[in-house]
């Protein structure tokens, strides 16, 4: 899959890391997985690795994602989120930051890993290391 992440401190942070071309319905795909997973704690600092990533969702689509949200009361897990995308992205994901912002997601889009994690109030380099290990499980693969 395109997407993978990793549940830290006990559901309260996720790291995730995409890569590749990535589809509408992978997109979609994820967002229902987050939405499903019972190891993301409500109120979770989610930190999104995209730079590697080119998104075919276009502009007019990103409405479907945070719709989503619309029929997930109540379940929605993600309380901010902070998101490192390439210039390729970055239309789309200022969309998703102001349409997502109308479910109470608080997400920004950064350019810098460490202003990300500041944000975030969490540990640069532990989310280096983690996001590390992500690349390297996937060349395993």
């Amino acid at each position: 899959m395109p997407v993978e992440y990793v549940v830290l401190d006990k559901g309260a942070l996720v790291l995730e890391l995409w890569t590749g071309a990535i589809s509408h319905d992978e997109v979609l795909a994820h967002e229902r997985r987050h939405l499903s997973d019972p190891l993301i704690a409500f109120g979770a600092l989610v930190l999104v690795d995209a730079t590697s990533a080119s998104f075919e969702t276009e502009p007019e689509m990103v409405r479907e994602v945070t719709d989503l949200y619309r029929c997930s009361a109540g379940r929605l897990r993600v309380g901010k989120v902070a998101l490192l995308v390439n210039e390729s992205g970055y239309d789309r994901v200022r969309l998703y930051v102001s349409q997502s912002s109308d479910f109470g997601v608080r997400a920004i889009l950064f350019n810098s890993l460490n202003v990300a994690c500041t944000w975030l109030g969490i540990d640069v380099a532990r989310a280096r290391e983690e996001l590390k290990k992500i690349r390297g499980n996937r060349s395993l693969v």
